[in-house]
């Protein structure tokens, strides 16, 4: 049996004053840190193999907490970096919708019809996503592996093994900070055991 945790990374400063990210960057707000310290402990007992993450500072940051004291190298990659949000990167939420309000109500409630005019489309982050997981499945076949990466290219992972529609991908679970799915995979079959699982937190701590 393949053991996949998906972690999303903690929250952010962009997080706080709700800016989009995508490939840009921000480091994780002292709440963020707090959220890693939490998972990493109820994480304590769980032997991983392996573990990845995004090539982004934030994941890289959570992972570090997130290994504890554990003696594994993350391995980095573009992979599994957050959708390449184009223009509306390190722009506060409410400007983008004023700015561009069709675009910005369906990456939110249309995934499908989003259309960006620079940057990735939902459908440009599958192509990225999904051949690099099943890719790292069949290399790691019979391990327990550690992915840290972030909310929408983890919904697409999860996506996939749900079998969910693209039109559907924000239906909940909401992706909290620091936020745990759990997918075992047997006889090539996934079977999803925690899907955004926030049961570590150790206080009302969700940030955005």
């Amino acid at each position: 049996m393949t053991k996949l945790y998906l972690i999303r990374h903690g929250e952010t400063m962009w997080n706080v004053e709700r800016r989009m990210q995508g490939h840009l960057d921000s480091p994780l707000s002292t709440l963020g840190e707090q959220q890693a310290s939490w998972l990493s402990n109820a994480l304590k007992d769980v032997h991983f193999d392996v573990l990845y993450a995004s090539s982004s500072g934030r994941t890289l940051q959570t992972a570090n907490i997130v290994k504890g004291s554990r003696e594994l190298a993350i391995h980095t990659s573009d992979e599994w970096k957050e959708m390449n949000l184009g223009a509306w990167e390190g722009r506060i939420s409410a400007e983008i919708a004023d700015l561009d309000p069709d675009n910005f109500h369906a990456f939110w409630h249309a995934p499908d019809l989003y259309r960006p005019t620079k940057g990735e489309s939902y459908a440009d982050l599958q192509a990225r996503v999904i051949p690099a997981i099943v890719q790292l499945l069949e290399e790691h076949e019979g391990k327990t592996i550690g992915l840290i990466s972030h909310t929408v290219t983890l919904k697409i992972i999860m996506a996939f093994f749900e079998r969910r529609a693209l039109a559907d991908l924000w239906n909940p679970p909401y992706f909290h900070p620091t936020c745990l799915s759990l997918v075992e995979m047997i006889d090539n079959e996934p079977h999803i055991r925690l899907h955004g699982d926030t049961s570590h937190f150790q206080e009302e701590a969700f940030g955005f």
